[in-house]
């Protein structure tokens, strides 16, 4: 008849030895994995998210009205936060399961909510830089390149049938359409020059954004690193001692009870 005790001797000390081996310290390297796989996921996922709002703000910056491009600076902070925010949680919540399933599957006692992430602190951009002020002699440059403008509509007086210097009766045309043009043109460069410094208010605000989010992880890290270490070698140190006396009680015939 086959001895049915010892073969589940055997068979429980071939289970505790390959239980051991996992015990030898493969924890830290299995660790060290996740939080660098999780580190690669989250700042792709911030990237994603930035490059997605750069391009919503150039939209704004590009097509939008005065007032949309006033609003957008503090959009853009709160836009900001709410990133920082879904990519602090979704990190959160796709690390756990991985740590957890390191202690599981040595079967390590862990404390319950095992383990307690690092919380995420706000992101704190620095406003961007000001704009220089202009010069006096890029002013002076700029007053006389608009006021040649006035001669465009007496240039084009003979387009139309009319004399370049009709006298006093065409003199209030000719200035009327001078300074309409002058305005006009001077709207349309302050328009531009405002979209380009908002536009490298943009950039200046998500490239901080990105430094910020990357830096608050890497901090989460290092201290999710050295706690969790901490938890996982004593909770290795506590099974493998288990384990150990399992096999000198198997070994001595202690289990015949």
């Amino acid at each position: 008849m086959p001895d049915r005790y010892a073969d589940a001797v055997r068979a429980r000390r071939a289970e505790l030895r390959e239980l051991r081996a996992r015990l030898a310290g493969g924890h830290r390297g299995e660790l060290r994995s996740c939080l660098a796989l999780s580190r690669l996921a989250a700042t792709a996922d911030a990237a994603a998210a930035l490059a997605a709002l750069r391009r919503e703000a150039a939209g704004h910056v590009g097509r939008g009205d005065r007032w949309v491009r006033d609003r957008l600076p503090a959009q853009l902070g709160e836009a900001v936060d709410a990133i920082a925010t879904a990519v602090a949680a979704h990190w959160a919540r796709e690390l756990r399961p991985p740590l957890r399933r390191i202690a599981t599957e040595r079967g390590l006692v862990v404390e319950p909510g095992w383990p307690r992430l690092p919380a995420a602190r706000p992101v704190r951009v620095p406003p961007p830089a000001p704009a220089p002020a202009p010069s006096l002699l890029t002013g002076v440059v700029e007053g006389a390149a608009l006021w040649r403008l006035v001669l465009v509509p007496l240039a084009a007086l003979p387009l139309v049938g009319l004399p370049a210097l009709g006298g006093p009766a065409l003199a209030p045309l000719a200035v009327a359409t001078g300074v309409a043009a002058v305005v006009a043109a001077a709207a349309a460069r302050r328009t531009a020059v405002h979209r380009v410094r908002l536009q490298r208010t943009v950039e200046q605000v998500l490239g901080a954004a990105a430094v910020a989010i990357d830096g608050d992880l890497d901090r989460r890290l290092v201290e999710l690193e050295r706690t969790a270490d901490a938890v996982l070698d004593a909770a290795v140190l506590r099974r493998r001692a288990e384990v150990d006396r399992e096999l000198a009680l198997l070994a001595t015939g202690g289990g015949d009870g």
